[in-house]
């Protein structure tokens, strides 16, 4: 309904008085049914709990608050403490207290509620006034129109355009998109839609991704095809996960539209052999001792599990007796695959303990989308107006060059120090014009003493990777470019709209290739290790 917030204001402060006015009315029937007749409700606690609800209670400014103390004297909190052979309080406040307590007052769901309706207004109107449509817009009118008196026209002009349509990662359609594309395209002989899709992805709702949408556009087709066969893993592994997932009694609860269809392999041949003999394919391991786990020891304790494993076949490696076909299991072969970045840490810190190198890749992100593209971006734009304070001061400002605020305060007001830092950024724009971006950045980086400094930091070697890495990307880029704003101007752009798919700008550390991988699930998606 439409309640106003005067209305619901005004409901809230009838509902707290009330509570006030009989606690101020019955206070020596509060104690005669509370005071010894419950457990702890007694001496100086029992009397600081009465006291300060009834300065509450007197208390006319009060608004929505309510004392915690009011909580012990609900009906349900004094019947569960009541003394053996105690009387059971009856005062009617007692259940009115539980009743304001179970519904707190308030407006906040009601702003909420009214700023929601007023945001998506907003939104349309800003969106008409400057002629922009978002990618949600575009499905929203597309579906309106098609529901429309000339839905029926503007459906047979997309089927003359588009005969067939082909939908890969089906089970990331939402209801909407469904209903697009089954009011276009169904009950049509002359025209053909191929939905192809991993139902299996749609459980983790990835992207919107809608389970039923899946299952009721399965149930609309009568042409089902699988793809029978893995082309990755070695025939035992899919062996081991046929089994596995042939034991459970529907392992995917839907079980009519989405079955366990078992697959077979033609991927790797080799296998991990230890000692001579081919290991399992398939570990489950199982925690022994004590039946119940809170979550951070569960997670500690594997934790350390996996890395004393990992530990293991490292040393088995190194006395020749860990091998993937005929060569040594390397750290680099090892993937441990996590939920949440947090398990990725302290997985590290258990490999760390046991002296072994890991690398948590939360995703191969683009060099461009770190934090030292924006500070080199403000550099470059430093050196080309090194006399203006503003571009100036920021560039120092970045952590490259490890200025706290009371030296950047300094410089300020210390007026040669300005001046010195306004002649470097010269000299660095001198040498930028004459021999490029990349000798720039390395005169700064020789000048700055930052390989030092940014070693001596917490990942000091990613963060000096990158600078080069940036150093050298610039320096092909403005190969092709004309001059240095076209540079900035170019640099600006990357950083603000990244998509990081670029093999040139995918982040590399030499070292990392050597070392145990650490991944989320949802990363790994479609990469490959040896050892998982």
């Amino acid at each position: 309904g439409d309640e106003t917030l005067t209305a619901r204001h005004q409901a809230a402060m009838v509902r707290i008085e009330a509570v006030k006015n009989e606690w101020l009315a019955q206070t020596d029937e509060i104690r005669r049914q509370t005071d010894g007749q419950i457990s702890r409700y007694t001496g100086k606690n029992y009397e600081g709990w009465l006291a300060k609800i009834a300065d509450w209670a007197q208390d006319e400014s009060s608004g929505y608050a309510i004392p915690k103390e009011l909580e012990r004297f609900g009906q349900t909190v004094l019947e569960e403490n009541l003394k053996k052979g105690g009387a059971v309080p009856t005062l009617p406040l007692f259940s009115q207290i539980d009743e304001l307590l179970a519904s707190r007052p308030g407006i906040r769901d009601l702003i909420l509620q009214r700023a929601a309706k007023v945001v998506r207004s907003r939104m349309q109107a800003s969106k008409r006034q400057a002629h922009q449509l978002s990618f949600d817009d575009l499905l929203k009118d597309l579906d309106g129109a098609l529901g429309s008196s000339l839905g029926e026209r503007l459906c047979e002009r997309i089927r003359a355009t588009y005969r067939v349509a082909m939908i890969d990662e089906f089970q990331d359609t939402d209801p909407q998109q469904y209903r697009i594309f089954h009011r276009l395209y169904s009950g049509h002989k002359d025209t053909a839609l191929l939905m192809i899709g991993d139902p299996k992805q749609a459980i983790y709702g990835f992207r919107g991704a809608d389970i039923f949408t899946y299952i009721q556009a399965r149930r609309n087709v009568s042409a089902h095809y699988t793809l029978g066969r893995n082309w990755r893993s070695s025939s035992a592994l899919v062996g081991a996960v046929n089994g596995l997932f042939e034991r459970a009694k529907d392992p995917f609860i839907y079980e009519a539209d989405i079955p366990f269809l078992p697959v077979e392999a033609q991927g790797k041949s080799k296998a991990l052999l230890l000692d001579g003999a081919t290991a399992p394919v398939l570990h489950c391991w199982q925690l022994t001792g004590q039946p119940t786990f809170n979550r951070g020891d569960y997670q500690s304790k594997m934790a350390r599990a996996t890395a004393a494993e990992i530990h293991r076949l490292l040393t088995l490696a190194r006395e020749g007796k860990a091998l993937i076909g005929d060569k040594a299991v390397k750290a680099g072969d090892i993937a441990v695959l996590v939920r949440t970045g947090a398990e990725g840490k302290l997985v590290q810190q258990e490999l760390a303990r046991l002296a072994i190198a890991s690398v948590y890749l939360s995703n191969r992100e683009s060099v461009l989308e770190q934090v030292e593209a924006r500070e080199i971006l403000l550099i470059l734009h430093a050196c080309q107006n090194p006399s203006e304070e503003r571009s100036l001061r920021a560039a120092l400002a970045t952590g490259l060059f490890d200025m706290d605020a009371r030296a950047l305060d300094g410089l300020a007001s210390d007026e040669r120090a300005w001046e010195s830092a306004v002649q470097e950024f010269m000299e660095y724009r001198s040498i930028w014009h004459r021999r490029g971006v990349l000798a720039m950045l390395r005169a700064l980086l020789h000048r700055r003493n930052l390989a030092a400094s940014l070693l001596a930091s917490p990942y000091g070697e990613r963060r000096l990777t990158n600078f080069l890495h940036l150093g050298e990307l610039l320096q092909q880029v403005s190969s092709e470019l004309d001059g240095e704003y076209a540079l900035l101007r170019w640099l600006g752009e990357a950083v603000s709209h990244q998509s990081g798919e670029d093999a040139e700008q995918v982040l590399r550390l030499e070292s990392e290739r050597k070392l145990v991988q650490i991944v989320t699930i949802h990363k790994s998606k479609g990469l490959e290790y040896p050892l998982v």
